[in-house]
């Protein structure tokens, strides 16, 4: 911690409440289950998670690191995603140290809790020394932006931090961004909320374990805000506790829950004592006997690491040697009744899709008519309230490439701009002008930039903009009417729509058939899309494609490493030769957000007549659209499972969860990852569940040598015969990627060596010839192209198979996450048919 004398008031509080512990709920008679042998395993049996606060300057630590990676399934900095940390100087943001930690998390599968976005403290001297309006416009900026860039990432954010004094009276905290006003705090929730609308926004404290007047003052608040649409839908205990636990604990927590927030242990340490283990179950206890209490955070990983020096108040010793502490809430997690899978999909189900429906869809219909004018304008209200709103402004450049550009337009009625992000704007009058930014003043032909702003009006909700230039030259767009508040959703769940899709595939046409040969030859073109940066996006490679050819056209989703993270990409073209010149659309811009986005699968649904793309975020996820033409018109992510499957906890060692593939036959569809350690998964729903109820997770294929199944799985139905075709990246002894094959009479096995060795490769560079020049020595992760048949069966012909891949410029090096991947497609040069 930077500020440790702040912190040390905490304890000298919570210390001095003497109590035991009343545990209401048995916890006694519960079913029996198998123990989980980590922290973060146990805590999933019960639909929670367990996590710990790390920090930067101790990842190098394998001790440390250690007990991280095997133990806590969720993450938090401790300070580097601070106000401090990340905005140094007014509007210069360094990101360096939270984006480390969240893609260490991410990477390894697990959930990031995000701490904080608005604090009195460790904020940066040039905030400490502002007041009044600016200092409003610059707490609100740090929050819309933080926010922004963790889009996607992040479970949970402490949005405010602290804000109540511990004056007995629970009266709010006297500091400079309350003498902005006492609304600073809803202000801080709404401008998250539009910044990131998936993430749980939090309020965070401390000494309010129990019942008492600063804890009610928090109540009272988090009520205000809930009957009045203010977003917020947790509330965060720190819970720096001596050697008790306050009597009334478990009760508190239940109150606020009964609010209808999410509670959540966030930054739990417990002084050592002959109590230490007692106090540690007894709190662990409390949070399980709540339903709506998600899960907890230590507040660090070894004694030696806490900012509280010798007090030993956390869970390892400093030798990293598990405590007294450790097995009491290893037991206690163990002890919880299991969270059933049937019960939890129909309480996601509802509150996901309904909120997620009116906001996102209707902001995408503009982009869906280009215009032809100099430049694109989207206008969109994602987030309004009495008296306030927040606008995203989307503006792609149709014209020549502009260093330096100005938008304006006049505001129809009374609103005002009183905070701007990526862009400066200033008004007189209804006119606003939107000049860039430093950081984005190059906008090239066909780049997009996108333009924020908190704003204000007066009376009633006020038309929107309709009239654009760009640099003086007007804009062909449309505007965005205002969106539904998602607190009140009115659109039904899109999981059984019935809609006519305008897009849908044709009725599906018979493939030509034949056998697969037991070897394989292919000649690959030059790479054929490679990486793009525009504006907003620096990018450095392009991989793992899917493609299907649909309505005269090749539809391409790919990830992209870009900005230092994975996201996704989409182009599209009716001919090969056009692949290297079609537009990429970043889908970070649309509903599938920004964060952590890779290993994309798409595939038309025919019993619900929508289009379904498969990706990685950590966990198995999909978002739907009606439209493959349409890259602006998929939804928000959901995700497939509630949490990593027991079987995949338990065999993944050091890997990683990735590649998720579906595929479906006439009763079920199934679900298939990887784990980069030898272990190929399935799961398995029916198809009148799909997407919802993927269980039964067992392992369907293993090898030993980890680098011989490794990653990128494909499974495919062979036309006009009962015979499934599975092909699987590997690593292969000269460390270059390669791919084997296997058939089988049915998706669940038992699966024959088809191609599956070095020297008779279903791909590898030894069965390719590249007739302009070799160009990639890794034929790696990709898909066959699938045409004519693009539903959920992955139906494809055998005969003269294309197979479009990821490859790499031989002699390329460094980080792998850098590496410039490239797409090129393999033809099959020796068909049988």
């Amino acid at each position: 911690m930077h500020q440790t004398t702040r912190r040390g008031r905490r304890v000298l509080v919570a210390a001095t409440t003497v109590a035991t512990l009343a545990l209401t709920g048995a916890l006694a008679a519960l079913p029996a289950q198998a123990a989980a042998s980590t922290l973060g395993a146990a805590a999933q049996q019960s639909g929670r998670y367990y996590g710990a606060a790390i920090t930067v300057g101790k990842m190098n630590d394998a001790t440390y690191m250690g007990i991280v990676d095997r133990e806590f399934d969720s993450i938090v900095a401790e300070n580097e995603m601070k106000m401090d940390a990340t905005e140094p100087n007014q509007n210069q943001f360094n990101f360096t140290n939270g984006d480390r930690i969240v893609n260490y998390a991410l990477g390894k599968g697990k959930k990031v809790r995000g701490h904080t976005l608005a604090w009195h403290g460790q904020q940066p001297g040039w905030m400490q020394n502002m007041s009044g309006q600016a200092l409003r416009n610059a707490m609100l900026n740090h929050v819309t932006r933080v926010a922004t860039h963790y889009r996607g990432k992040i479970h949970s954010w402490d949005v405010v931090n602290e804000a109540f004094a511990d004056d007995g009276r629970g009266s709010r905290r006297d500091s400079n961004l309350q003498r902005t006003g006492n609304d600073w705090i809803e202000a801080a929730f709404r401008a998250a909320r539009a910044a990131d609308p998936a993430a749980k926004l939090c309020y965070n404290d401390y000494n309010t374990d129990g019942v008492n007047a600063k804890s009610t003052a928090v109540y009272n608040m988090v009520r205000d805000f809930r009957s009045r649409g203010v977003p917020i839908d947790c509330v965060g205990f720190q819970s720096h506790l001596g050697t008790t636990v306050p009597g009334d604990y478990q009760a508190n927590l239940r109150r606020f829950s009964d609010l209808g927030v999410d509670v959540q242990i966030t930054e739990l340490d417990i002084q050592q004592g002959s109590n230490q283990a007692t106090a540690y179950r007894q709190v662990t206890q409390a949070c399980l006997a709540v339903p709506r209490c998600t899960g907890i955070t230590v507040w660090g990983v070894r004694d030696n690491d806490s900012w509280r020096t010798g007090t030993n108040p956390l869970l390892f010793d400093s030798a990293g040697n598990k405590k007294a502490a450790y097995t009491a809430v290893l037991d206690a997690l163990n002890a919880a009744p299991p969270t059933q899978q049937p019960t939890q999909q129909p309480t996601q189900q509802p509150t996901q899709q309904p909120t997620q429906q009116p906001t996102q869809q209707p902001t995408q219909q503009p982009t869906q008519n280009p215009g032809t004018g100099v430049c694109q304008v989207t206008y969109r209200v994602p987030s309004q309230w009495p008296g306030g709103f927040t606008a995203n402004v989307s503006v792609t450049n149709r014209g020549a490439a502009l260093d330096g550009w100005t938008l304006t337009f006049a505001f129809p009625g009374n609103q005002t701009v009183q905070q701007a992000w990526n862009g400066v704007a200033t008004q007189s009058g209804q006119q606003v002008t939107i000049r860039n930014a430093d950081y984005n003043r190059s906008l090239p032909t066909g780049g997009t930039v996108e333009i924020g702003f908190n704003g204000g009006f007066s009376g009633s909700a006020k038309p929107l903009p309709t009239a654009f230039a760009l640099n003086g030259v007007p804009c062909n767009g449309a505007a965005q009417p205002t969106a539904t508040p998602t607190t009140q959703p009115t659109a039904s769940p899109t999981t059984q729509p019935t809609a006519t899709p305008t897009t849908g595939p044709t009725p599906t046409p018979t493939l030509p058939t034949g056998a697969l040969p037991t070897s394989f030859r292919w000649s690959s073109s030059g790479a054929l899309i490679s990486p793009r940066s525009d504006a907003s996006h620096t990018t450095a490679s392009v991989k793992d494609p899917s493609v299907v050819f649909h309505d005269g056209k090749y539809h391409v989703f790919a990830t992209v490493w870009a900005n230092n993270g994975y996201n996704l990409m989409y182009t599209s073209f009716t001919d090969w030769s056009q692949a290297s010149s079609a537009p990429h659309h970043y889908l970070d811009r649309t509903a599938i957000g920004t964060g952590y986005r890779a290993a994309p699968q798409v595939f038309w649904f025919e019993p619900q007549k929508l289009w379904y793309l498969v990706y990685q975020t950590g966990n198995g996820s999909y978002s739907t659209t009606t439209n493959i033409a349409d890259p602006s018109s998929w939804s928000a992510p959901k995700n497939f499972y509630g949490s990593q499957p027991q079987i995949i906890r338990d065999n993944i060692g050091n890997g990683h969860w990735v590649d998720f593939w579906n595929v479906c036959d006439a009763q079920k569809c199934y679900l298939f990852s990887s784990d980069d350690n030898g272990h190929l998964y399935r799961s398995e729903t029916t198809l009148a569940s799909f997407p919802n109820g993927f269980t039964n997770t067992v392992i369907a294929m293993q090898d030993a040598n980890r680098n011989r199944l490794f990653e990128a799985v494909n499974v495919y139905k062979v036309a006009g015969q009962q015979q499934y075709l599975m092909v699987h990246e590997a690593i292969g002894s000269d460390g270059r990627r390669w791919f084997r094959s296997w058939t089988a009479p049915q998706i669940t096995g038992p699966w024959t060596d088809l191609a599956d060795e070095e020297s008779n490769p279903f791909a590898r560079a030894n069965n390719v010839s590249f007739p302009g020049g070799v160009w990639t020595n890794d034929i790696s992760h990709g898909e066959l192209v699938r045409r004519g048949v693009v539903d959920q069966t992955m139906e494809i012909s055998p005969c003269k198979l294309e197979y479009l891949y990821q490859g790499l410029a031989p002699g390329s090096g460094g980080d792998y996450n850098s590496l410039p991947w490239r797409l090129g497609l393999l033809t099959q040069t020796n068909s049988t048919c």
